[in-house]
C-alpha cells in the first residue's frame, strides 16, 4: 500500500523537470485550431498552452489529432478540461483482413512519459486473436457470449473477423501503467474500443467507438523572472514550495491555480486560500515522535527486505525444480548473475542484437573470451518466464549440429536467463531481405536441407520427440560458413510417452501470423506436420526472397502462402521468382526451383495427413541437391539419378518435379511423346543394365 501512495506523487515530480527543460512559458492558451478551441494545458505550437501536453492541430478541417508513441495521429472526437479527458477515435477494422489500421505499428502505444493514460471508462474490443495474450495483465472475456460476438455480427466492416476462432472483450485503463492496446501476431490483430458501453443495450443503441484518455493536472508554469508570468496575470515568480529548486508563478494571495482553465483565480469566500500558494506550512514535532518514527520505518524495512529474500530464494528454487525435472537429457550449467551482468556490460543496450514479443537478446563475453548470446524475457512477464524454462528443457534433451547450442542459464537475476552459442552471421530473414549478404541458388537449398534435417531429428530421433512451434526464417540462425541453426525453443513441445500413439495433441496455438499451421490455429490439434507446414513458408520465401506476411503487397497478396497458392494455380512460379536466382540460372536450376515449389505447395496442404514428413522432405532436398552437383544422393541411386541427368541432356525441354506417390519418390515428367520414349529408352537402360 506504500507504494500506491508514493506512486502519485511521481508524475508531479517528472513534471517539473520537463517543464524546467522547456525553459519559459508562452501563451496560456492556444486558441482555436479552425473553428475548434484548444483548451488549457493542451498546445498545438512551441508558443502556447503547456509543452507537456503536445497535440496536433489540422485548421482546414478544424480537427485536433492525438500523437501516439510512435508518430501515429488520432482524431480528437471531444475534449474535457475540467475533466482532464479526451476521446480519440480508435482506428478502422480492415474489412478483408481483420487487421486494425495501427497493425504495423503494434497497435496503440502512448509515450509513458507524457501526462496521459487510457482510462477505465473504456470497453475494449480484442478480434482475431489467438490464446496467447502475452501483453495483458487484466482479466479478459473470451467467452461465446462476451461483446465482441455483437459487435462482428452487426458491423459488416469487421466482416473477416468472423472467420477467426477467438475474439475478446475487456475493461481497462484507469492506471498509471496503462499506456498500450497492443496488437500483434501473438495476441489479438484487431480491436475496438467504446466509452462507458453498457452491456445490456441492443447493438443499434451502442455509442460510435471512440477511446478515452484522461491527463494528470498540470502545475503552475515555470519561471525564472517576473517577466515569465506576463501571460499568467496574478501571479509571481517564486520558488516551487515542493521543489525549492525550481521557481514557478505562484499565484497571489487571494487566489488560486485553476489547472483546467490555467489562471489564477478568486478565492471565493476565503474557503480554500487560507495560506498564500508560496506559503510552506510548518509542521512542529517532538524529538520523541521523530525517533518513534524512524524507528518503525527502520523495522518495516528490515521486515520487507528478509521477506523479499525468502521470496527470491524460493523463487529461484522453484525455477531450479522446472529446469531440473523430467530432464533426461544433460544438465544446464547456471551462471551466476554476476557473470552475466559482466559479460553483457549490465545489458547495455549496444549490445542488443535482437528484440520480440519473447524478449531482448544481447550478445555477451564470458572471462575466457566464449562469444555468449543471452535472452531475456520482457520485465513482468511471467508467460515469458514460462517460455525461458521450457526452453531449457528442450535443448538440455537435443544434440545436433543444426540447432544453436544452449550453454546454460541464469535463474537468480528478476527474469531467468538463456545463455547460448553465439551466431555471428545474423539470421536468414536478414539474408533474404537484403539486410545481410544475398545467397545463391545451391546456398539456399543447403539452408533449407540443413534447417529441416534439423526439424527431423526432433521429431523422429529426439528422445522425447519434440515440435518446435515457431518454424520461421527469423528463428534460422547462420554461422560464419552460412550452416543452420535453428534457435527459439520457447513455444516447443516436449511429446509426453501417453501421448505418442496419439494422432495429436491438444494445446493452445501458438506461433507467428504467416507460418500458422490452419488446422492448428482453428482445431488446436498440434502435429509434427504443423511444423511442416511452417517449413513450407520457409521455401516460399527462399524462392522468392518475400516476406510471409507484408502489408506492402497488395492486399489480396499480404499472406504470402495465400499469394503463392494462386501463383501455381496459374502457372506462373517463374514470375516471382527472386531475380538474383532467376537470371543468369542453368536449366536444370530453374526446374529444381520448380521442384522445391511443388514441394512447398506438398508441405503447405491445407489437410496436414496429406503433408509429408519432415523426413520426406529433406530427403527430397537432398535429392534436388544432388541433380544440381551431379552426386547421388542418399535416397536415390547413383543410376537414378544419371538417369534423369541423361534425360535432361537428350531432352532440354523436359520438366522435372519431383513429388510423394504413395510414400514412395517417383519422377514426374511434361514432354513431348518422342521425348518421352527417348528418355525411357536412357532410363531404363541404366536402371537395368
Amino acid at each position: 500500500m506504500a507504494n500506491c501512495k508514493i506512486i502519485p506523487l511521481l508524475k508531479p515530480l517528472f513534471m517539473m523537470f520537463l517543464f524546467l527543460a522547456s525553459g519559459t512559458t508562452g501563451d496560456m492558451h492556444c486558441g482555436l485550431c479552425g473553428k475548434t478551441t484548444v483548451p488549457y494545458p493542451l498546445s498545438t505550437g512551441p508558443n502556447c498552452g503547456d509543452q507537456a501536453y503536445k497535440i496536433n492541430c489540422n485548421p482546414n478541417t478544424s480537427t485536433l489529432y492525438f500523437i501516439s508513441k510512435v508518430g501515429v495521429p488520432y482524431a480528437i472526437t471531444s475534449v474535457n478540461p475540467k475533466a482532464q479527458r479526451m476521446v480519440i477515435k480508435p482506428p478502422n477494422v480492415s474489412p478483408n483482413t481483420c487487421f486494425s489500421e495501427d497493425y504495423s505499428t503494434e497497435g496503440f502505444h502512448i509515450d509513458d512519459s507524457t501526462p496521459f493514460n487510457i482510462t477505465s471508462s473504456n470497453t475494449i474490443l480484442l478480434m482475431n486473436c489467438t490464446d496467447d495474450l502475452l501483453h495483458l495483465q487484466v482479466p479478459i472475456n473470451c467467452s461465446t457470449n462476451c461483446l465482441c460476438h455483437k459487435y462482428i455480427d452487426n458491423t459488416p466492416s469487421a466482416a473477416a473477423c468472423k472467420k477467426q476462432a477467438l475474439c475478446c472483450s475487456l475493461r481497462t485503463g484507469g492506471s498509471q501503467n496503462a499506456y498500450m492496446i497492443p496488437v500483434h501476431a501473438n495476441g489479438c490483430m484487431a480491436y475496438q474500443s467504446f466509452v462507458n458501453l453498457d452491456p445490456g443495450l441492443p447493438f443499434a443503441k451502442w455509442p460510435r467507438p471512440g477511446l478515452e484518455l484522461m491527463w494528470a493536472a498540470p502545475l503552475e508554469p515555470l519561471c525564472k523572472t517576473n517577466l515569465d508570468c506576463r501571460d499568467l496575470p496574478c501571479s509571481k515568480c517564486l520558488p516551487d514550495p515542493i521543489n525549492g529548486g525550481l521557481k514557478r508563478c505562484l499565484c497571489k494571495k487571494g487566489r488560486y491555480w485553476d489547472f483546467a482553465s490555467g489562471y489564477c483565480q478568486k478565492c471565493r469566500n476565503g474557503t480554500g486560500c487560507k495560506f498564500h500558494k508560496n506559503q510552506t506550512p510548518v509542521i512542529g514535532s517532538t524529538t520523541g515522535v521523530i525517533l518513534l518514527v524512524a524507528l518503525a520505518g527502520f523495522i518495516v524495512y528490515r521486515q520487507r527486505k528478509y521477506t523479499k529474500h525468502v521470496a527470491r530464494r524460493a523463487l529461484i528454487k522453484e525455477r531450479e525444480d522446472i529446469i531440473n525435472a523430467n530432464t533426461s537429457g544433460r544438465s544446464a550449467k547456471v551462471f551466476s548473475g554476476k557473470e552475466i551482468r559482466k559479460a553483457t556490460i549490465d545489458f547495455t543496450k549496444e549490445l542488443m542484437i535482437g528484440s520480440g514479443g519473447f524478449g531482448e537478446v544481447f550478445k555477451g563475453t564470458l572471462e575466457d573470451g566464449t562469444e555468449i548470446a543471452v535472452k531475456r524475457p520482457k520485465p513482468g512477464n511471467t508467460k515469458g518466464h514460462a517460455q525461458v524454462l521450457n526452453e531449457v528443457q528442450i535443448l538440455c534433451q537435443v544434440n545436433h549440429r543444426n540447432l544453436v547450442k544452449l550453454l546454460g542459464c541464469c535463474v537468480e537475476l528478476d527474469e531467468p536467463l538463456l545463455v547460448y552459442e553465439y551466431v555471428r552471421n545474423g539470421t536468414l530473414f536478414e539474408h533474404l531481405h537484403r539486410k545481410r549478404g544475398p545467397l545463391g541458388w545451391l546456398k539456399r537449398l543447403c539452408i533449407a536441407h540443413q534447417t529441416a534435417d534439423g526439424l527431423a531429428y526432433l521429431h523422429s530421433s529426439a528422445e522425447p520427440p519434440i515440435y518446435h512451434r515457431d518454424v520461421k526464417t527469423s528463428n534460422i540462425l547462420l554461422d560464419e560458413k552460412l550452416d543452420v541453426k535453428v534457435s527459439d525453443f520457447g513455444l516447443s513441445r516436449l511429446v509426453e510417452l501417453a501421448e505418442r500413439d496419439c494422432t495429436h495433441i491438444q494445446t493452445s496455438a501458438q506461433g507467428t501470423l504467416g507460418y500458422l499451421d490452419p488446422e492448428y490455429y482453428l482445431n488446436l490439434q498440434l502435429t509434427d506436420r504443423s511444423d511442416v507446414y511452417s517449413f513450407g513458408v520457409v521455401l516460399l520465401e527462399l524462392l522468392t526472397s518475400e516476406k510471409a506476411i507484408d502489408f506492402n503487397r497488395e492486399e489480396e497478396n499480404v499472406n504470402l502462402v495465400v499469394y503463392m497458392k494462386r501463383v501455381f494455380e496459374g502457372g506462373k512460379l517463374m514470375a516471382v521468382i527472386d531475380p538474383s536466382l532467376r537470371g543468369g540460372a542453368t536449366e536444370v536450376e530453374l526446374e529444381t526451383m520448380k521442384a522445391v515449389g511443388d514441394l512447398a505447395m506438398a508441405c503447405l496442404d491445407e489437410r496436414r495427413q496429406n503433408r509429408p514428413s519432415m523426413k520426406e522432405v529433406a530427403d527430397e532436398i537432398d535429392c534436388i541437391i544432388s541433380i544440381i552437383t551431379c552426386e547421388p544422393s542418399k535416397t536415390y541411386s547413383l543410376r537414378f539419378i544419371l538417369s534423369v541427368h541423361l534425360a535432361l541432356f537428350f531432352c532440354p525441354k523436359l520438366s522435372v518435379h519431383l513429388g510423394f506417390q504413395d510414400k514412395k519418390y517417383s519422377i514426374f515428367l511434361n514432354i513431348t511423346p518422342n521425348d518421352y520414349l527417348l528418355y525411357l529408352c536412357i532410363h531404363y537402360f541404366i536402371i537395368y543394365v
